[in-house]
């Protein structure tokens, strides 16, 4: 079954408003707390590093690396999410580059940031080891890749795309770190860690 083209067309309904459902977290002060602790504590702020947040959405982490002072393109595949987070970049007074991209076939050159990180993405992929193996492409020796881990038995089966589809998904119903470990190995990157902050599970690897 053939499911991207589905999440694809869910994703980028333009009257679908992501940031109105309290779960995702967009107004949560909290959150943003836990990933600048996260953030700051692997990649530090010590340098404008390059960063690439994939399956930026409409905005959330990308805006905040940007306060953070990071150099930050923000990627997603839904054109309708890109043109929120261009508003709300906009308004904040930050500079992001916003741009079109699916998650599995950048088409970035190889070792272009010094790190990868994402938000609330995995679960919606259908190849998340070719992901991951893409994002260890385009991240520079020695950067970093790093992504939240969705708890396990996080999503009923309705859950937006519907069972169908989510059965198809390997990381649908959450994920267990093992798993993902796994994965970013096989991808190429090393030294691979899970950090834990509050509530939120992180996978974190360096690219060789």
């Amino acid at each position: 079954m053939e499911v991207k083209p589905q999440i694809r067309e869910w994703w980028d309904n333009a009257e679908h408003d992501y940031d109105a459902i309290a779960a995702h977290g967009v107004h949560s002060e909290e959150e943003k707390e836990l990933w600048t602790e996260a953030i700051t504590q692997i990649l530090g702020t010590e340098q404008k590093l390059k960063i690439l947040d994939m399956g930026t959405g409409t905005g959330f982490l990308a805006l905040l690396l940007t306060e953070l002072g990071y150099d930050v393109t923000g990627a997603d595949w839904a054109q309708s999410k890109l043109e929120k987070a261009k508003k709300k970049m906009e308004i904040a007074g930050s500079s992001v580059n916003f741009v079109v991209e699916d998650a599995e076939n950048l088409s970035f050159e190889s070792e272009k940031f010094d790190a990868v990180v994402s938000r609330h993405l995995i679960w919606t992929l259908a190849n998340p080891a070719s992901a991951f193996k893409e994002w260890a492409r385009v991240t520079k020796s020695g950067g970093k890749v790093l992504t939240d881990i969705p708890a396990r038995h996080s999503h009923p089966g309705n859950h937006h795309f519907g069972e169908e589809i989510g059965k198809e998904l390997p990381f649908y119903n959450g994920a267990d770190p093992g798993e993902v470990i796994s994965m970013f190995e096989a991808a190429g990157l090393v030294n691979v860690s899970v950090k834990v902050f509050n509530k939120m599970t992180l996978v974190e690897g360096e690219k060789a």
